[in-house]
């Protein structure tokens, strides 16, 4: 299945864009009203959806190709919220008793939470909510951007 491709105009943006990959892929331009949330988004998934389309859209990368991406980001993130309001309340580490006596383990609820969040971050990282990607974009927009040495070499 793979990762959706990103349209070029999103990849030069991040400072990502090769040319020798440019896949002619063109992003539908979409305007702020135009957006609205999925039906299915509600409460905190829904107020998350309009603020990173807010966010996206001060950055300048939302397409519309991404309105089903963000919405999976979206419903994660208040999946995982839900979660850790849960856990707060539970305890980290629980006690079973087996027949050869008591054993501690890790609440199974802190691995799902783990999980949910390895998965928002795997998502956010596509539309590159990291601070890393931050500081690159920053970087190609100052015209700081490193050049490759390697491509110099190959050039000379």
């Amino acid at each position: 299945m793979g990762r959706p491709k990103l349209p070029d105009q999103v990849k030069a943006k991040r400072g990502t864009l090769r040319p020798c990959r440019a896949q002619g892929v063109v992003a539908t331009e979409v305007s702020l009203l135009d957006v609205q949330a999925p039906a299915h988004l509600k409460g905190e998934a829904k107020k998350v959806y309009e603020l990173k389309v807010r966010q996206c859209f001060a950055m300048g990368i939302l397409a519309e190709i991404d309105a089903d991406a963000l919405a999976l980001y979206a419903w994660e993130y208040a999946e995982l919220i839900a979660l850790q309001r849960r856990l707060k309340n539970e305890d980290y580490v629980i006690e079973e008793i087996t027949k050869n006596g008591t054993t501690t383990k890790i609440n199974p609820l802190a691995k799902i939470v783990q999980a949910k969040l390895a998965t928002v971050n795997a998502l956010g990282s596509q539309f590159g909510w990291s601070p890393l990607t931050r500081m690159r974009l920053q970087a190609i927009a100052k015209g700081e951007d490193k050049k490759d040495d390697f491509n110099e070499l190959l050039n000379d």
